[in-house]
């Protein structure tokens, strides 16, 4: 996960300034990437001390998020604190082989900070379809050896599935079509 800092004061000065930002959640590291490429902007608008030196160094004062990569959605001021609570999001996805886009969704009400004990609690895995979800759901949580195999095989699972899709106890997220993440509701 990157971000690209554009200098606003280059941008509307007709020219392209910024620098490659890789997310992380240090927050002073990434500013310090971005004051760095403040100070070097060829549109100096304000003086600013520099942390090595102590000097007072012409700098531009602005900037925003011009691209970006492996953020979904993300506004171009959005803060850094923001960049941070998607890292960190990203991290517990890679952990839990969740897609980032998927999991951030589902969090949509959660903080950041409780990503991890947000899928502990409340992630229940990636099916093909709803009615894979019904049958393992199911069977982890009844005694199907207390059903007749000749009853079990008429069992309409479909029905069972439609049940859980519409209950409301779990959210379902489709990541580019294909699987289907759940998630339990509370």
């Amino acid at each position: 996960m990157r971000f690209y800092a554009a200098c606003l004061a280059s941008y509307n000065n007709g020219r392209l300034h910024g620098v490659w930002v890789d997310a992380s959640d240090d927050i002073n590291e990434m500013q310090d990437a971005i004051n760095a490429m403040l100070r070097a902007s060829p549109f100096p608008n304000v003086m600013v001390t520099h942390p090595e030196t102590g000097e007072s160094v012409p700098s531009a004062e602005e900037w925003a998020i011009h691209d970006h990569e492996g953020f979904g959605k993300l506004d171009e001021y959005a803060g850094l604190a923001s960049i941070v609570e998607a890292f960190n999001i990203n991290q517990v996805a890679e952990e839990h082989g969740i897609p980032f886009a998927v999991l951030r969704e589902a969090m949509s009400d959660a903080a950041a900070d409780d990503a991890d004990d947000f899928v502990s609690d409340r992630y229940r895995g990636k099916y093909d379809t709803w009615r894979d979800f019904a049958e393992q759901f199911t069977e982890e949580t009844h005694d199907m050896k207390a059903i007749p195999e000749w009853l079990q095989n008429h069992i309409d699972w479909d029905s069972i599935a439609r049940d859980f899709e519409l209950c409301g106890d779990f959210s379902a997220y489709r990541h580019d079509g294909g699987d289907l993440y759940i998630f339990w509701n509370h």
